[in-house]
């Protein structure tokens, strides 16, 4: 049972009665998506740094070739082949798998604190999706399966689609951000396939890792925007939040 001063009441902006979601709750969903955006770059940089034979390009190898479980020349379909070699791969791929999961318990435990309505709901089940993908791709690297791999690929546009969803569920400037990341990894999605069948101009002189950053750091970067937003309007003293990732305040708050 839940006081009133553990308890975050907001209305939802389609109608119907107020409704309460724990603080707690909100404030360890928050928690649980920053962390899975912070510890997914620290693993990418940490592992980046770690291939050194010959040095990892952040331009021309993508974030999968540092899940890649073995040293050699790989090539995925339609694409050139290329030199990889991560020592760190088995960190990375427990990272996608870590980053999963962090990313659906954080929506489960977010999904009441937004105003309802169908976006909302079609978000939430985009953002537990895109975690599948994630685990999914963590355990089936792109040289053990890449079937499988590229079907958890699909998780880098779910989670540009997840955030234009939510760009009119939040705060003007996390809105504004989210229509920014959104559109930007849809292009880099676009960019990106292209690419692969029409040729590296379509990379725009990032290179096929550049445009693969371009297409999957939006989703990454929003959740962390997002999960530290939550945190930080719902711990704030004396103020209830009234729907919204940043903390909508009620009128007269």
């Amino acid at each position: 049972m839940t006081t009133a001063s553990d308890e975050i009441i907001y209305r939802a902006r389609t109608g119907g009665e107020a409704c309460g979601v724990s603080r707690a709750a909100v404030v360890t969903g928050g928690s649980l998506w920053a962390l899975a955006a912070l510890q997914y770059a620290v693993t990418h940089v940490v592992a980046a740094n770690a291939w050194t034979v010959p040095r990892y390009d952040w331009l021309h190898n993508g974030t999968s070739n540092l899940a890649n479980t073995q040293c050699g020349l790989f090539a995925a379909p339609n694409a050139s082949p290329t030199y990889v070699c991560s020592p760190l791969h088995d960190v990375v791929n427990a990272s996608f798998v870590l980053t999963g999961v962090l990313v659906i318990l954080g929506a489960l435990l977010l999904r009441r604190f937004w105003p309802t309505g169908w976006l909302t709901d079609a978000a939430m089940v985009l953002w537990i999706l895109l975690g599948f993908g994630k685990i999914l791709i963590g355990f089936a690297p792109e040289n053990t399966n890449i079937g499988l791999h590229l079907m958890g690929s699909l998780n880098v546009p779910l989670g540009s689609v997840a955030i234009l969803l939510m760009i009119s569920r939040t705060d003007r400037w996390l809105g504004v951000a989210g229509l920014v990341l959104g559109l930007l990894g849809l292009a880099g999605t676009v960019l990106s396939t292209v690419g692969e069948y029409a040729g590296p101009g379509f990379y725009l002189g990032l290179g096929p890792g550049g445009m693969d950053r371009v297409a999957a750091y939006p989703a990454i970067l929003w959740l962390f925007m997002a999960g530290t937003a939550t945190i930080v309007r719902t711990v704030r003293p004396g103020r209830e939040t009234s729907g919204g990732a940043a903390g909508r305040l009620p009128p007269g708050r």
